[in-house]
């Protein structure tokens, strides 16, 4: 990937600190890969403002810091690392912000994976999720949503992504 990533600091397991340096000055952001179903070796990754006062993780700010590319290629690196440690895992993610907005962040990931496609998926399958909704809204909770992951395509819309090394099937896949 052509992107510098930020820097980073482990602060816990799994837990990593970096800032976005941008329009709004210096914000300390964090992410973490957290294991969700160890049968399926399902694992999600967060990310987001660090909420000193609360002592966790906010993803659902906003910061506008000019810096979203730049803050996308670090988490990547930093789950495709997670992904090369732990080659059968299996690595999701989706746009976690205020009710009505969750397709902007993950339109996001979207384009991030259609732009580093052809590099992806020489070595990791790609799935998609295509969550079942009604009335626009998805049906149940993230990870638990109601639909089905299927093998990602380019030029379709997903509502969540998920990463594994080629030679690693994941066991959710319909």
């Amino acid at each position: 990937m052509d992107i510098t990533a930020y820097p980073t600091y482990q602060t816990g397991n799994n837990e990593f600190s970096f800032c976005s340096v941008g329009d709004q000055g210096v914000i300390e952001l964090r992410m973490r890969i957290t294991l969700m179903d160890a049968e399926t070796r399902f694992y999600n990754v967060g990310f987001g403002v660090w909420d000193a006062w609360k002592r966790d993780i906010n993803d659902k700010a906003t910061i506008r810091n000019g810096d979203t590319d730049r803050i996308l290629a670090t988490v990547g690196q930093k789950a495709l690392g997670f992904l090369k440690q732990n080659p059968r895992a299996n690595i999701a993610a989706t746009g976690s912000v205020l009710p009505g907005e969750l397709a902007l962040r993950t339109r996001k990931y979207q384009m991030g994976i259609n732009t580093y496609y052809n590099e992806l998926s020489e070595f990791c399958n790609i799935y998609g999720f295509k969550a079942n909704k009604l009335d626009g809204l998805i049906m149940g909770d993230w990870p638990n949503w109601d639909g089905d992951w299927v093998r990602f395509e380019q030029g379709t819309n997903y509502d969540a992504f998920l990463l594994n090394l080629k030679d690693h099937l994941y066991v959710g896949l319909r």
